[in-house]
């Protein structure tokens, strides 16, 4: 069985927040995996829920700012170490 990972989906469009289990992500080829420490909730994401802006594509993860430690990392990608502790402002993939 592949690791597991909670995770807050937005299950819908102007739907509810719900907690689940993920499978956590190998990096594919210019990424990198962050074991997440601190995840923020910002005026954007409440948008998305309640005004239904940006998001096509359901169940979504929300949550822009994100701070930890780079856990892997994909083909193709220097400047990080496994264990550099990092900062992200992501837009939703």
């Amino acid at each position: 069985m592949a690791p597991q990972q909670k995770a807050l989906f937005l299950t819908s469009k102007l739907g509810k927040y719900e907690l689940t289990e993920r499978h956590i992500p190998t990096p594919g080829k210019g990424q990198l995996l962050i074991k997440t420490q601190s995840t923020a909730l910002n005026p954007i994401d409440w948008k998305v829920q309640k005004l239904g802006w940006f998001i096509e594509e359901y169940p979504a993860m929300l949550g822009t700012d994100i701070a930890g430690t780079v856990e892997e990392i994909g083909e193709g990608v220097t400047g990080f170490a496994k264990g550099d502790r990092v900062y992200v402002f992501r837009w939703w993939i």
